[in-house]
């Protein structure tokens, strides 16, 4: 079964959608994620305990706003993290604190890549061009079921850590 979704522009579309009996058909209007209003500089910047992906977008979302957030993670940054993890499958070596669990990433930093998100989710499409801009195939934006693969999503985890304003602490 095959489902596709397409937006159109057309003249008088208050009367074309009157006319049409279909209830498939319906007036398109793009939800669009707006970041919330700017922080104040306060004396305490927040922290986000974790950096798997809700903690990595809440900090993003805090440091867009200029509230300068610090990111407090159990594990080591993705490349340190990819090293424990290849020790682990060829030598059966587990950092119990640095492995497919624990770490910058989160545990889907090392599940293939795949991006499973809530399609009615106004935040998706934010998420996905966020992806994209850290160096993630634009095909995401169009798939119907979105993958950037294990090797790729290392990269933009560890590019997301660049953005301005991040201050990312993690146990050694």
């Amino acid at each position: 079964r095959f489902v596709d979704t397409v937006a159109v522009t057309v003249k008088d579309e208050a009367r074309l959608l009157k006319r049409c009996r279909d209830r498939h058909v319906s007036r398109y209007a793009p939800e669009v994620y707006a970041l919330p209003p700017a922080a104040s500089g306060g004396a305490v910047p927040p922290v986000v305990v974790g950096m798997g992906p809700a903690g990595l977008f809440a900090a993003l979302t805090l440091a867009q706003t200029g509230a300068r957030p610090i990111l407090i993670e159990r594990g080591k940054a993705v490349e340190k993290r990819a090293l424990d993890v290849e020790r682990m499958s060829q030598a059966g070596e587990l950092n119990p604190e640095s492995n497919v669990q624990f770490g910058e990433g989160g545990a889907g930093a090392f599940s293939d890549g795949k991006l499973t998100t809530g399609i009615k989710s106004p935040h998706q499409q934010t998420v996905l061009e966020t992806f994209v801009r850290h160096g993630a195939p634009e095909e995401i934006l169009v798939l119907a079921k979105p993958h950037i693969g294990t090797d790729l999503l290392r990269g933009v985890v560890a590019s997301l850590r660049g953005e301005p304003g991040f201050l990312p602490a993690y146990h050694m």
